[in-house]
């Protein structure tokens, strides 16, 4: 019987595919049990998992109706037989010596999840990303203690603690199946922290590495990364906050997490809020910036998610006049077509007000005080955590009803 069932959930992705089943099938730890889940594609993505199948007895293909992320994985979780399992996203791949470092991990500290870093891959680059949690094993009393403060989110606006990710880290099947199978198929966005952080109030021991040997490949081909009318993208942001308050409020006897998990919601909206803030465009500011006055002239600093939607939607709106788009990896993000130039052109341009368009604490720190080098006198626009967090932002949002009191 295989040791690791490994999870690989596939939708229209044939351009890359193949290099994920081979980087599982080639690894050192051959004890495997491979699932490819194939939901529905319309390409020929089943047809190469077909192909799999016969050349690897280890494989096994279910092919099923289209139902997103969640029912592909929970399919896949259903069929697997292994006594841990883990997850690969089917454009993603892993290094040749993920599992035999895994099992090893999981089998010599005897513990119920192991987790690791990964690698955000663009083209040919990779960015190291690291759990923010202490590192080395936890029984319950430290995961309380050194793991929960910080699960989901440290204190300033906004910084990760455990990374949420199904896929950079192996569980035991009978601790990951009850979160996995409680996850709604109707969720399409959050879907791993809306599993990762229930099951981690309810096991007992988990190992963090610094190691990496996952490559989370940054497309816009996945599964998890389509375009979504106003409407629908609102209902599944309100189901992913109900559906996580409602199982964090039934833990909070192990430790409440809620004002962590209102963090990790307003991280998540906040770069949409030209869909999802209830009144956006009657305000008279730029939400989330409250001294940038629409019919400014705008510079934006920063050109990754929350950068490229800021663009998109004050380039199509018209509420302020765009100059420049400025980050200092400009070259890489040219090669997209996109018209970011270099930080060092900021003292040539003229603008009202420059927009911080990043949603990580440490990194606008740094931001801003690259600015005030090349430009000492500049009106800076930044996240403020006490603005963002109102009362009558979390209403906006739908975070908060009326009668209900939260504090952040």
């Amino acid at each position: 019987m295989a040791e690791i069932s490994v999870i690989v959930p596939i939708y229209n992705i044939e351009k890359y595919v193949r290099k994920c089943i081979e980087s599982i099938c080639t690894q050192s730890f051959v004890e495997l049990e491979i699932i490819l889940v194939d939901d529905g594609s319309t390409d020929s993505s089943g047809k190469i998992c077909d192909e799999f199948r016969e050349k690897d007895s280890r494989i096994k293909v279910i092919h099923k109706e289209n139902g997103g992320l969640v029912s592909a994985r929970k399919a896949g979780l259903m069929a697997a037989t292994s006594a841990f399992v883990t997850y690969v996203d089917g454009d993603d791949w892993i290094e040749k010596d993920a599992y035999d470092c895994m099992y090893h991990d999981i089998c010599n500290y005897n513990v119920d999840a192991v987790f690791y870093g990964h690698f955000e891959t663009v083209g040919q680059k990779d960015r190291v990303v690291l759990h923010n949690v202490p590192k080395g094993y936890h029984d319950k009393e430290s995961l309380i203690k050194n793991v929960y403060p910080q699960m989901i989110a440290g204190e300033e606006f906004f910084s990760w603690g455990l990374f949420p990710s199904v896929w950079d880290a192996m569980y035991r099947r009978e601790v990951l199946l009850q979160s996995q199978m409680d996850v709604p198929n109707e969720i399409r966005m959050g879907e791993d922290a809306a599993c990762i952080y229930p099951m981690l109030l309810q096991i007992n021991s988990i190992f963090v590495s610094d190691e990496c040997f996952y490559h989370y490949r940054q497309t816009g081909d996945s599964m998890i990364k389509t375009t979504k009318s106003k409407s629908i993208e609102q209902r599944e942001f309100y189901l992913l906050y109900k559906n996580g308050n409602e199982k964090f409020s039934r833990l909070s006897h192990v430790y409440d997490v809620r004002s962590q998990w209102l963090y990790y919601m307003l991280f998540m909206m906040i770069p949409r809020a030209d869909h999802l803030y209830n009144g956006y465009e009657e305000l008279p500011y730029l939400f989330p910036y409250s001294n940038a006055k629409k019919g400014m002239a705008v510079a934006i600093y920063g050109a990754g998610t929350f950068g490229r939607r800021l663009y998109s939607y004050l380039k199509k709106s018209g509420v302020c006049d765009v100059v420049a788009w400025f980050d200092r990896n400009y070259s890489e993000l040219q090669e997209e077509g996109l018209c970011v130039i270099s930080p060092e052109e900021l003292p040539n341009y003229k603008f009202d007000i420059i927009l911080i368009a990043n949603m990580f604490a440490n990194a606008r720190k740094q931001i801003y005080e690259a600015i005030l080098k090349k430009c000492p006198k500049a009106t800076i626009g930044v996240i403020e955590d006490t603005f963002i967090t109102e009362k009558e932002t979390l209403k906006a949002f739908g975070l908060l009803q009326e009668g209900e009191d939260i504090s952040i």
